[in-house]
């Protein structure tokens, strides 16, 4: 990962949700790398997409579980983020 949104996303997830569920944090780092290798046909927009994959389940992390519908928490988040 290259660009500042991906080292961005990944410090965010990361930091999230490493030690409170690391076995959502392993599946999203899984999510990312095939959303690497896919990237590899976008070009450009890669970045965008690997950075989407891995913050897909931010919402699941408990500090941010405001609602209990991941999705929405974890848009929540990023709009208050950004």
């Amino acid at each position: 990962m290259g660009n500042l949104i991906e080292e961005w996303a990944t410090q965010v997830s990361e930091a999230e949700l490493s030690s409170a569920l690391p076995r959502r944090w392993a599946h999203t780092q899984g999510v990312a790398e095939r959303a690497d290798e896919v990237g590899q046909v976008l070009g450009r927009d890669s970045g965008l997409l690997i950075a989407s994959a891995t913050l897909h389940d931010i919402g699941y992390a408990p500090r941010l579980a405001v609602t209990g519908f991941h999705p929405l928490d974890g848009a929540r988040f990023l709009r208050d983020e950004h």
